[in-house]
């Protein structure tokens, strides 16, 4: 006999992960183009990417090898104040760009992680294909003219099935398939 091996179906997504990754990225670039603009005026940077991690350490190298032959022995920080050099804006900007632990590549772009929500078993399978061709079942009636309302079957599904407002539709409920439904 045969066993058939589990394959996981997507039930739904991770929307808010979604939406805080994507939000994270635009300001991890924000920041990185904000960065670059005021470092580039006193160093040269060939690629922006590289302001990822501690560029502060890096800034202060490129700096030293840029100027420090055009001051007299003299502290860093005294160079720096004399190129008016916003030195802590610099680093802060430094470290609120590291603190977004997403790593950007050379055009500032990354993988996106799946966001996707999967069964975790056989049984969970069965009873998701099943609440879907239920949802495809109700959604055929409207056809013949019948409508049944959203929370009449949500309620006598055990909230097994839900309404998807911005759908118009019933849907299966990922967290029942799931067996992760609030008790009360």
């Amino acid at each position: 006999m045969e066993t058939k091996t589990f394959q996981p179906i997507a039930i739904g997504k991770n929307e808010s992960e979604e939406k805080r990754f994507k939000s994270q990225i635009r300001t991890k670039r924000r920041m990185i183009d904000e960065l670059y603009d005021i470092c580039s005026k006193y160093v040269k940077i060939e690629d922006k990417s590289t302001l990822q991690g501690n560029f502060y350490n890096d800034f202060i190298t490129l700096f030293l090898a840029k100027y420090q032959s055009e001051f007299p022995p003299i502290s860093v920080n005294k160079m720096l104040e004399a190129m008016e050099v916003n030195k802590e804006y610099i680093d802060e900007m430094s470290n609120k760009i590291n603190a977004i632990n997403i790593e950007l590549d050379t055009e500032l772009n990354t993988k996106e992680p799946d966001f996707n929500v999967y069964t975790e078993s056989e049984d969970q399978n069965k009873l998701y294909i099943t609440l879907k061709r239920l949802c495809e079942d109700i959604a055929a009636l409207k056809g013949f003219g019948i409508r049944i309302t959203g929370s009449g079957l949500s309620n006598g599904t055990q909230q097994a099935l839900m309404y998807d407002w911005a759908k118009q539709e019933m849907i299966p409920n990922t967290r029942k398939v799931l067996g992760k439904e609030i008790r009360f």
